[in-house]
């Protein structure tokens, strides 16, 4: 069954590499049928359901690879971090940032630094956030996902100043991150700078928004129409 369900798993792979997600959600339905024995099909299986906005669905086989693959490292982290966020998604904070926070003590990289400051804005501590992304900054000052949490510190804590220039860092090191784009809109029309404000709104329409976005597209567009 194992060998029919890797099959499959691999087709759903390369469907869902290829930005065909339906697709790849066809194949890794039937990978799942047939016993998949690949923990990569199955966490890629799992980050298309958390993205899509199916939680549960992203918790149980995020479970199930903590359970059946205890002894590989780099699955057991994988999940534990995609389990943080699927927490969080879910309405449990606290959860989540004591799961990443366990795992960045042991673990110290972009993805744990990225993951770990955005969700400590969440908490509301904006302190301890800010304390946080500079260390992040620190580790690595150009990750878009760090220049991002650092804006949203500052945005948060009210200085629009530092902010803007966390966020143009941010765009400067990746120009497609949404939310990056919405936050650049709202300072640029803060300044005055409607046409600037408009073109990075388009630009964040443009780009891929998913339920692990901070932020949706509605708010965007609604953003945008205000800007006429």
């Amino acid at each position: 069954m194992g060998l029919i369900g890797n099959i499959y798993g691999f087709f759903g792979y390369y469907n869902h590499s290829r930005g065909k997600k339906d697709e790849a959600l066809k194949w890794y339905k039937k990978a799942e049928e047939k016993d998949v024995t690949n923990p990569n099909y199955q966490m890629a299986y799992g980050v298309l359901m958390l993205r899509s906005g199916q939680f549960e669905k992203a918790r149980e086989l995020f479970n199930r690879l903590l359970v059946f693959f205890p002894r590989n490292q780099a699955v057991k982290t994988n999940a534990k971090i995609n389990l943080a966020l699927t927490h969080w998604k879910m309405g449990d904070l606290d959860t989540a940032v004591d799961s990443m926070t366990e795992i960045h003590g042991k673990l110290k990289n972009s993805r744990t630094y990225g993951t770990l400051g955005y969700l400590l804005v969440e908490t509301g501590d904006y302190e301890k956030a800010l304390q946080f992304n500079k260390e992040a900054l620190d580790y690595d000052d150009t990750d878009p996902v760090v220049l991002d949490n650092l804006g949203q510190t500052y945005y948060r804590m009210g200085d629009m100043d530092k902010a803007f220039e966390y966020f143009k860092k941010a765009q400067e090191q990746k120009e497609d991150q949404a939310v990056t784009l919405y936050y650049l809109g709202i300072l640029y029309q803060q300044r005055g700078q409607v046409e600037e404000a408009r073109a990075v709104l388009d630009k964040a329409l443009t780009c891929r928004i998913s339920a692990l976005s901070t932020v949706s597209r509605e708010e965007i567009e609604a953003k945008r129409e205000e800007l006429g």
